[in-house]
């Protein structure tokens, strides 16, 4: 199974009026990898017979079981972590939501957030995804199944925050799919505005105390062994049911060749049971000259195999190379909201 976006429901006939009416007030797309938000989307778990990359048969790594991370989140870890809702091309008036994760990024802008390019659009042959909304330290502690979109505040303890701007790669937009496509540029980057409160989203992190997180791009860059990482993220599919923040702790993380996806194609997998819902959320380790306590933004999830018939509990994420770095920078370029 593809970690996907989580697909929810509307709750009653507000949904569609505030997301649509925030498409309407947005630009269409301006180039193949950017667009302004208000254009397409994509969740729901995959079927069963959705193809997996191969990892060239390397032995499946050790199963990790996650991690609740109780609430609330308005600390130093939880702040940074969010969930993103969005709706996908045609949704909108039916009412059916998405959801995924997202990791607030250190950027001049103080407004990024780095998440999956399934995420953000369809892929070959798809469109942006309709009226993104990100919410830091998303914070369930209710535990209400019924969650409006259309009224998120009483969730979201820093504010809530509308995109502006979106990239993914050039590969993904190309070539990627719901059947395992060009993974290995499965990552994105969006912009979002300020919240009701005039706060730009670093702003809002760091009145919690936390700190947007640096990038590692091209990790472990040239330590020659994988570092520990730790997987954060908002998981939907069952058992679990979006409402929490969750995390694996993976001592043993992989760095794989996935030549069906191309002679350079490189991925990270690791053991750990989240599910759709987590796509996008960040894959964390400390970096060379990092503190203690500190830690940078490695990868995001992508695709795993938790909870079907594939085998293995384990997620997956593509290596953030040069052609990441370079969209990233030209995402940290953009003028502030």
């Amino acid at each position: 199974m593809l970690i996907r976006p989580r697909r929810s429901r509307r709750i009653n006939g507000r949904v569609s009026s505030l997301l649509v009416a925030l498409a309407a007030a947005a630009l269409t797309a301006s180039c193949a990898e950017s667009g302004v938000v208000g254009k397409a989307g994509r969740d729901g778990g995959l079927p069963g017979s959705t193809s997996l990359p191969s990892f060239d048969n390397a032995p499946l790594p050790r199963p990790v079981a996650a991690r609740q991370i109780p609430g609330p989140y308005t600390d130093k870890n939880g702040a940074v972590t969010g969930k993103l809702f969005f709706y996908r091309q045609g949704d909108s008036h039916s009412g059916n939501y998405y959801v995924c994760s997202g990791t607030v990024i250190k950027s001049k802008n103080r407004s990024l957030v780095w998440t999956a390019g399934h995420c953000v659009h369809d892929g070959k042959g798809g469109t942006w995804h309709l009226s993104m909304v990100f919410v830091p330290a998303f914070d369930n502690n209710r535990g209400d199944p019924n969650v409006d979109p259309s009224d998120l505040t009483q969730y979201a303890p820093l504010g809530t925050f509308s995109a502006v701007h979106v990239w993914t790669s050039p590969e993904w937009i190309k070539t990627g799919d719901e059947h395992g496509g060009d993974l290995a540029h499965d990552y994105a980057v969006i912009e979002v505005g300020r919240n009701d409160d005039g706060q730009t989203l670093d702003d809002a992190v760091e009145s919690a105390g936390a700190k947007p997180i640096p990038m590692w791009f091209s990790a472990p860059t040239g330590q020659g062994k994988t570092p520990a990482m730790t997987i954060r993220g908002y998981p939907a599919a069952e058992p679990f049911n979006g409402m929490a923040q969750w995390d694996c702790t993976a001592d043993t993380v992989q760095l794989l060749n996935v030549t069906e996806l191309g002679p350079d194609a490189k991925e990270y997998r690791a053991g750990c049971d989240l599910t759709g819902g987590a796509s996008g959320g960040g894959w964390f380790a400390r970096a060379p000259g990092q503190a203690t306590g500190e830690v940078s933004l490695v990868t995001n999830t992508s695709v795993g195999s938790a909870h079907n018939a594939h085998g293995g509990n384990w997620l997956a994420g593509p290596y953030l190379d040069a052609r990441a770095k370079q969209l990233y920078n030209t995402a940290d370029g953009s003028a502030a909201p």
